[in-house]
């Protein structure tokens, strides 16, 4: 057996489920409880979480974020993988030297976006959102109801 994890761990499915009155916010709150119980236990972990806290609204989630962050950097054996499109937060974990920031490079030319797919050092604070919604033609739909 060679390995270099004992196990690895995904944050990245995560879904609401109304039937048991729990929102999506709730059940990523649970997946990130169970997380830090599970890479408590002083083995060496791989885990991969998707875009933490997405759930709720942008000062909860940077707040979140943060507290999440900051706590899992305690867990010295284990290598966490997070996305996020909360790029305010890199300001105050830059002061950490074990956290890597890297993005995915875009370039927008006459409204046309380009993608390298590769994989850059830094933080991006690219806003694309609303070049995409005006792209696929949303908001002339909505000028023109």
């Amino acid at each position: 057996k060679l390995s270099f994890f004992d196990g690895i761990l995904s944050n990245i499915n995560v879904i609401d489920n109304i039937a048991k009155g729990e929102s999506y916010f709730f059940n990523e709150v649970q997946r990130i409880k169970a997380t830090v119980q599970k890479v408590s236990n002083g083995k060496k972990w791989l885990i991969l979480i998707d875009e933490l806290f997405k759930g709720t609204n942008v000062q909860d989630a940077m707040k979140c974020s943060s507290v999440v962050i900051e706590g899992l950097l305690k867990i010295k054996n284990s290598i966490f993988i997070l996305s996020t499109h909360l790029y305010e937060i890199g300001d105050d974990l830059k002061k950490h030297p074990n956290i890597a920031f890297n993005y995915f490079e875009t370039a927008v030319e006459n409204d046309q976006l380009s993608f390298s797919y590769q994989l850059k050092e830094g933080i991006s604070n690219d806003r694309l959102g609303y070049l995409i919604l005006k792209k696929e033609g949303v908001v002339k739909m909505l000028e023109d109801i």
